[in-house]
């Protein structure tokens, strides 16, 4: 039974070297994939060529009860010229069909909307799940889009007397992105200048956003 649980115990520890080591060797990969990941989804909501910084590794870190969440948002910085272009942030529309929706809205200097992508959600496939631009347009109808005030009621679906389309069967759904995009856009508006002048908290790694940017 000793010997037994001698090579037990060997294994064991050779099992958990053997993790460690190809953990370790693949940290670094899935680093430069997260960045890719990450410059996909802004290439998708700000055009590359309008900006001229490290758009991955320029940001400021926020929280806010108007961004659906008490956990800490992002938002990506686009400079030219080391002017701001537009900002990236990640928000949360609370409520959906089957919890909350994350999703990134691009927002351009002069407050309208220049894109806004779904980045994780659980909503109800063939129904809900038309808010994945794979899945449906809808998501684009956002783009160009401002909003006067709180009280700006174009901002809801038309169920509601407002100018967004809802799902044939799903109203809640995007009734919830649509009240995440105001939220959202409504809290750029109102803190724009102490956002841009936040320090910047995004941790650089030239290496590898280098390496991200060649593939």
């Amino acid at each position: 039974m000793t010997q037994n649980t001698k090579i037990l115990a060997l294994f064991a520890i050779a099992c958990t070297l053997t993790v460690s080591a190809v953990s370790e060797l693949t940290k670094d990969r899935i680093k430069v994939q997260e960045q890719q990941q990450l410059l996909n989804t802004l290439h998708s909501i700000i055009d590359p060529s309008r900006y001229d910084n490290d758009i991955a590794n320029d940001c400021i870190l926020m929280n806010s009860p108007e961004l659906g969440t008490d956990k800490i948002n992002t938002a990506y910085i686009a400079r030219k010229a080391g002017q701001v272009v537009a900002v990236a942030i990640t928000s949360t529309a609370a409520q959906g069909y089957n919890g909350n929706i994350d999703f990134i809205m691009a927002i351009n200097n002069d407050g309208s909307v220049n894109g806004v992508r779904v980045l994780k959600h659980q909503e109800t496939p063939g129904l809900g799940d038309k808010i994945e631009l794979r899945k449906s347009d809808w998501i684009n109808s956002f783009t160009g889009k401002r909003i006067q005030s709180e009280d700006d009621s174009r901002w809801a679906v038309t169920k509601d007397n407002g100018i967004f389309d809802q799902f044939t069967g799903a109203t809640i759904t995007p009734r919830a992105v649509v009240k995440g995009v105001k939220n959202t856009l409504l809290y750029f508006n109102e803190n724009k200048v102490n956002l841009l002048n936040s320090p910047n908290a995004c941790a650089k790694d030239i290496a590898i956003n280098e390496a991200a940017n060649e593939q």
